[in-house]
């Protein structure tokens, strides 16, 4: 079976994807908050609609590829901001095809802040009121210790419904402090051991590390995957290998 572990990769990254694709590397996956494909990368890629913006070109961006994401945070206003009667319709008329064609859909990504799950569960009864449906949740999990990441995804999942698996398409421990971030050793203990979870779960499809950047301030020193000249920092070559 191929490995649940994969990358959400910036659209602007300059960074060649290939250093995750060594012999051996766990990484299997990648997805860029688009629907348009990383160039020269050799991991298999899912597009995203970010939000309704040309929506219309979904279709082709997704031919014959297994799956997609759907709507990225649009609880959120400095995301892609979208009301649950925007989003509905939009997956309606331009998403919903697409499940009915075979491709699997995953719902909007949330946000772990409170709003999100509420924003997803109106979203899902207004299209599933229409006959439409997500194959999978997509959730995102920021905040800084293993107990708080693993109560969040357990308790999500049973508000959202057990019925459908979940990915992670973006989690990450951090305080998003750049003078005071989470100590090395507790970044990399998370990592290694979320990782090994999340393998376990059987209701747990993929996941995505927030980290694939040289900007250590956009996450925190210690969580990000490459150092300033782009190359592999030690968590980066944990997460491919470990």
């Amino acid at each position: 079976m191929a490995s649940k572990r994969g990358l959400c990769w910036p659209t602007d990254n300059k960074d060649p994807a290939f250093t995750f694709t060594k012999p051996g590397s766990k990484v299997s996956w990648l997805y860029n908050w688009s629907p348009h494909p990383t160039p020269a990368c050799s991991l298999q890629f899912v597009p995203m609609q970010w939000n309704h913006v040309n929506i219309d070109g979904l279709a082709q961006c997704a031919h014959g590829l297994p799956a997609i994401l759907g709507f990225n945070e649009p609880e959120l206003v400095d995301q892609s901001n979208m009301p649950v009667e925007l989003a509905a319709r939009e997956w309606l008329r331009c998403i919903e095809p697409l499940r009915r064609r075979g491709v699997r859909c995953g719902s909007p990504g949330i946000s772990s802040a409170p709003q999100g799950v509420v924003w997803l569960k109106h979203f899902l009864a207004a299209i599933r009121a229409q006959g439409g449906d997500v194959d999978f949740y997509a959730l995102h999990w920021y905040g800084e210790t293993l107990g708080q990441f693993y109560d969040y995804i357990w308790s999500t999942h049973h508000q959202l419904g057990a019925d459908r698996p979940v990915w992670v398409t973006e989690f990450a421990p951090t305080n998003w402090s750049v003078d005071k971030p989470l100590p090395r050793d507790h970044v990399e203990q998370f990592c290694r051991e979320s990782c090994t979870y999340l393998d376990q779960l059987d209701w747990v499809e993929r996941y995505a590390w927030f980290g694939a950047m040289r900007d250590p301030g956009t996450v925190g020193r210690w969580a990000a995957m490459l150092d300033h000249d782009g190359k592999l920092t030690e968590l980066g070559k944990l997460y491919r290998d470990a």
